[in-house]
């Protein structure tokens, strides 16, 4: 026994025992079967002994001729609540004469010999389950093992605690074997302790009267093999049987068994209005059929449907697969689809209650469909059903799918009657976008972050084409207003749409690595992506190699994008990807085939009146397309529209952007440049201002303006707020080793990784290293600012 197992009050009884063993001691310990009562006692036992102290046990009672006998030796009594006749009046008897009484008690045990030993000096004790800390050092002080706190988390989890079971787990080599162990002493208890362990395992374990149906024996009958099966030490304290003797009783009991006892209790549950989810998921893992089962499993989904959709719609599939009507369960099972992102189901419902005969379930399904629909990225077509459906939240949906496509603005319809939480939030949602078009950002992230909270506390978010959450993020990034959008989107239940939003946030601001994290988790979760979000994903690994790799990272990434953006229609919440395939078409001279998306989007902000916020971004990416097609007269028409727009971000890229065109056109004044810069880091935008630095620090002809044009741009690409620690005279132009001239004099002949491994008879990995840290040195991304930056360092060193 490991005595830092022990209780705070056991831990002292031993130590007491050890340094006043004289002293009176009169202990109950109390605790389930199989929680330590016996090796507590036995340790006590031992301590005694070592002092000297006589020990008398259960067997000894019955040899003592005086209490003469007793009054010098310590009783210590397992199990005490079983003594009967002689060996019961004895204890009784000898109690008063002893100073040092310690006996175990089970809770709830018949006799209850322990209630009549107690004084006012008695000690009560309850040994409990041990948590993952006791677990592991039971397992170092005993066995000699060292758990990982994850392994000793498993543990707990799979024994719940149970020390008898703890200690049988870790002690048996594999699973399996201690399942076997179990499976024997199932055996001994007999049927009705196994029906009782395959009844208590669906959660039910205290339902007496339940247990006496699905046992068939009366109350009374009941409590004795519930005591029987506590007795043999397989269940928790409260009843409950832990996972692993849940696992023994599946392989032990056969499945007919299970079967018949789990429906005998699903039919009584069923009569008695009680819930049934815990009964209906172990029929579930049956695969079981008939019309009970079918009934148990559309309850089940019923009770689930709010706290756990993915279960409620495999309920409902499985009710379905057992002859349930399809049109019976559609409602709540395209409910249960579209909360669990299994869009294609719950459109698949939604198509067949439009076919229905009765009119409430048509237009059920032009709800489902339809917010379906516009989820996946067809606002046209959602916003059609919506409003076909006649619910009044489902109307203003529809007008809010209109607005982004650039319709007439409507006016909020007028309802005689209160709306639902579903029809209020639409209404939330409606008029924060009409205020954000109307110019009013402010007030529309007001409006749609207030949409996201009350959208979190009622639990209607899968009631609407997107989230409350993801409009709101995306009319704060549109505004430049990057911590808000991460706040908002990190508050927001977890989905694609939020990760690659967040995803989207990091690599707008210049947090490239967070970027990629977020778009990695995407793309490695294996869901299937709406065609919306597979045009945010595609864009983003887009802007990602744009921004940080090399030109064939680019156009390797094209192909995939420019499929995505085809397959999506141009709207108002997918401006963001269109620029950013703008930019990207210019980069690899595809710029003809988003010709016709550029034209609708523009199309679509000008039936908007042409929205300071939600055009802006699309200007600033038209005018890096307009840069890279060497097309500066487009570049600066670009520009125009954003002189005249409110808000910081459209002033930090007017001036940005007439400081980027007098740098390509040769002009560098370093002042100005990084006030520029500066104004576009105020604005959130760190990549962007490095990247205007870094480009005016390719065409400096003085070289101190050049070396403090690239500690800015490092400076701003790092994240870092504060001035340069040194100022231009004194700044350096770092310094390059041996190997990395090599192969900085390699990239500027325009070689790739590849040759350049083979070159020099390295890895490409080892080249990719090198290049890693001439990123860092250098302050800049792209491969091509890197060649240029490299020319004029390498040919001034070699000069």
């Amino acid at each position: 026994m490991v005595k830092e197992l022990l209780p705070a009050q056991l831990r002292d009884v031993l130590t007491g025992i050890a340094t006043r063993p004289d002293d009176p001691l009169r202990v109950v310990l109390s605790g389930p079967p199989g929680h330590g009562k016996s090796t507590v006692l036995a340790a006590i036992g031992r301590h005694y002994s070592d002092a000297g102290v006589p020990v008398i046990g259960r067997d000894a009672l019955a040899d003592l001729t005086s209490a003469a006998d007793a009054a010098d030796a310590a009783i210590l009594l397992d199990d005490a609540d079983t003594l009967t006749g002689p060996a019961r009046a004895r204890l009784v008897g000898l109690a008063g004469e002893t100073t040092r009484l310690v006996l175990t008690h089970t809770p709830g045990a018949a006799g209850a010999v322990a209630a009549e030993l107690v004084r006012p000096e008695t000690r009560h004790i309850r040994l409990a389950a041990w948590t993952a800390a006791d677990i592991v050092r039971f397992a170092e002080g005993v066995l000699g093992r060292s758990l990982t706190p994850e392994q000793a988390t498993a543990t707990q989890r799979v024994t719940a605690g149970v020390p008898r079971l703890v200690t049988h787990w870790l002690r048996a080599t594999a699973a399996g074997e201690l399942i076997e162990e179990l499976r024997a002493e199932l055996d001994l208890l007999g049927e009705p302790g196994r029906t009782y362990l395959v009844a208590a395992g669906a959660g039910r374990g205290r339902d007496i009267e339940l247990l006496a149906t699905a046992l068939r024996l009366d109350r009374d009958d009941v409590s004795a093999v519930v005591d029987r099966v506590r007795a043999a030490g397989l269940l928790t304290a409260g009843d409950s049987v832990p996972p692993v003797v849940v696992r023994a009783v599946r392989a032990h009991v056969g499945v007919d068994r299970q079967l018949t006892v789990l429906t005998r209790m699903l039919e009584v549950l069923l009569a008695t209005g009680q819930p049934v989810l815990p009964v209906a998921r172990e029929l579930l893992r049956l695969s079981a059929a008939g019309d009970v089962v079918r009934a148990g499993l559309e309850a089940a989904a019923a009770e689930v449907l709010s706290d756990d959709p993915f279960l409620a719609a495999d309920l409902y599939a499985a009710a379905a697969r057992g002859g349930s009507s399809r049109t019976r369960l559609a409602p709540g099972w395209a409910s249960a689809s579209v909360r669990s992102g299994r869009l294609d189901t719950a459109l698949a419902l939604g198509d067949e209650l439009l076919s229905s005969e009765v009119p409430e379930d048509r237009a059920h399904g032009a709800l489902v469909a339809g917010t379906v629909i516009a989820r996946r990225g067809d606002l046209a077509r959602g916003a059609e059903l919506l409003r076909w459906s006649g619910e009044p939240g489902a109307g203003r949906l529809a007008d809010l799918a209109g607005l982004a496509l650039g319709e007439a603005r409507p006016g909020g319809p007028e309802h005689a009657a209160p709306l639902s939480a579903h029809g209020h939030l639409a209404g939330e949602l409606l008029d924060g976008i009409r205020e954000s078009v109307s110019g009013h950002p402010e007030a529309a992230l007001t409006t749609l972050l207030a949409a996201a909270d009350s959208a979190a506390v009622a639990g209607t978010g899968h009631l609407l084409p997107d989230s409350p959450a993801a409009l709101a993020a995306l009319v704060a990034v549109h505004a430049a207003e990057f911590d808000l959008a991460h706040g908002v989107l990190t508050r927001a239940a977890g989905s694609e749409r939020r990760t690659l939003l967040l995803g989207w946030t990091a690599m707008l601001r210049g947090d490239l690595a967070a970027a990629a994290v977020h778009s990695t988790a995407v793309r490695t979760g294996n869901v299937p992506l709406t065609p919306r979000d597979e045009l945010f994903l595609r864009a983003l690994e887009l802007g990602l190699a744009r921004r940080s790799d090399t030109p064939d990272a680019v156009r390797a990434h094209w192909a995939t994008a420019y499929e995505a953006m085809m397959r999506q229609p141009v709207d108002l919440f997918t401006l963001l990807p269109i620029g950013e395939l703008l930019v990207a078409a210019a980069r690899v001279e595809e710029d003809s085939r988003v010709a016709s998306h550029r034209a609708r989007a523009v199309a679509l902000l000008q039936r908007l009146e042409s929205p300071a916020l939600w055009s802006t971004w699309l200007h600033w990416s038209m005018f890096h397309a307009a840069i890279l097609a060497g097309d500066h007269g487009t570049a600066r028409r670009t520009l125009q529209p954003l002189e005249a727009a409110p808000g910081r971000l459209a002033s930090a890229l007017t001036d940005a952007g007439e400081v980027w065109l007098a740098v390509l056109g040769g002009s560098v004044d370093s002042e100005t440049v990084l006030a520029g810069a500066e104004r576009l880091r105020r604005a959130g935008l760190r990549w962007d201002a490095a990247r205007l630095a870094g480009q005016a620090a390719i065409r400096a002809t003085d070289r101190i303006a050049m070396v403090t044009l690239l500690r800015a741009a490092k400076r701003f690409s790092s994240g870092a707020t504060g001035e340069p620690a040194a100022g231009p005279a004194t700044a350096a132009v770092p310094a390059l080793t041996p190997r990395e001239r090599d192969i900085g004099r390699l990239v500027v002949a325009g070689h790739t990784y590849r040759e350049i491994g083979e070159l020099l008879h390295i890895s490409g990995k080892t080249v990719e290293h090198h290049m890693a840290r001439l990123r860092g040195k250098l302050g800049v991304t792209d491969r091509r600012t890197i060649a240029t930056l490299l020319r004029g360092m390498l040919s001034e060193g070699e000069a």
